[in-house]
């Protein structure tokens, strides 16, 4: 190995350590102060200690925080240490024109029929017998999460919707792309192939939010960020993607625990409806071929 070879090693290295350890080590410290507050909290109401049950709202704004801290800062501590400007590192300093905004706005909408069969396909999924351990503690696990969410999203005002748009779309939106793609993506990127890079980046992404049922669907989701990122130069087209994703799941449950649609609206694509999903995958794919024709183009122009 050159020596060249060896620094970008050695630099890639240091940039994935200051990424992951300062990511990991903030969230350790964040959830023990807000750990600690809801200990006094709940004291200060003169409650149980061994019954400590935090309100929907000190959740959700724990929750924006984390999402904050965990992802957002790192990022731009990595930058800072790099003494790079934040907004050129994880490119956002170049905007997403009209065309690109409105594939990746289409490309999430096509593809919820097909997360929708993905997560019904794998929904039964199972372990060998001898991780039946394994499997009862990971199916637990995921029960609780989703039981959360519900409780997360179940609002009845405009008030409560918009703040739920904020916690579970806009700032998971803005703060994941910018660690995801924005940071973990390029720093793989620097030392190995970009198509590697960005399913590396993407199955670490799915890994993070632990749910086995949904590993496969928002690993390709995450590639399709990915591939967004690379294509369009703009950290802001998988911003979008990624805020038109969950705001459509924030949405739609706002809309079924209101009594507004009905609740089988979350089986499109599955069953009787699986001609959705062949229909939107196709959407998707035609969408994310023309984002790879418009990076040709651009690059084609740029070289001329």
């Amino acid at each position: 190995m050159s020596n060249v070879d060896n620094y970008k090693d050695q630099q890639t290295g240091k940039k994935m350590f200051i990424l992951i350890g300062s990511s990991v080590g903030l969230t350790l410290l964040t959830s023990l102060v807000i750990s600690v507050i809801l200990l006094f909290k709940t004291m200060a109401n003169g409650g149980n200690l061994n019954e400590i049950r935090p309100d929907i709202t000190f959740l959700k704004i724990s929750q924006l925080i984390v999402t904050v801290v965990t992802f957002l800062v790192p990022v731009l501590l990595l930058s800072k240490i790099s003494r790079v400007k934040s907004k050129i590192f994880v490119r956002a300093d170049k905007g997403l024109s009209f065309v690109p905004f409105l594939l990746a706005v289409l490309l999430m909408l096509a593809i919820q029929p097909l997360m929708n069969a993905t997560a019904d396909w794998f929904s039964n999924w199972s372990l060998p017998s001898s991780f039946a351990w394994l499997e009862h503690w990971l199916k637990n696990m995921e029960k609780q999460n989703l039981e959360l969410v519900r409780n997360f999203l179940d609002v009845n005002s405009a008030g409560g919707l918009l703040f739920n748009i904020l916690v579970v779309a806009i700032a998971p939106a803005i703060c994941e792309e910018f660690f995801f793609r924005g940071g973990l993506q390029q720093v793989f990127y620097a030392r190995m192939n970009k198509h590697v890079a960005i399913w590396l980046a993407a199955a670490v992404f799915s890994a993070v939010h632990m749910e086995v049922s949904g590993f496969l669907p928002r690993m390709v989701l995450g590639a399709s960020f990915g591939y967004l990122f690379i294509w369009t130069g703009s950290i802001w087209a998988p911003v979008i993607a990624h805020f038109v994703n969950n705001l459509c799941g924030v949405v739609t449950e706002y809309l079924i625990f209101n009594h507004m649609i009905d609740k089988n609206i979350e089986k499109v694509g599955t069953g009787d409806t699986l001609w959705a999903t062949v229909l939107g995958s196709a959407v998707f794919l035609a969408s994310l071929w023309l984002v790879y024709r418009l990076h040709k183009s651009d690059l084609s122009e740029s070289n001329t």
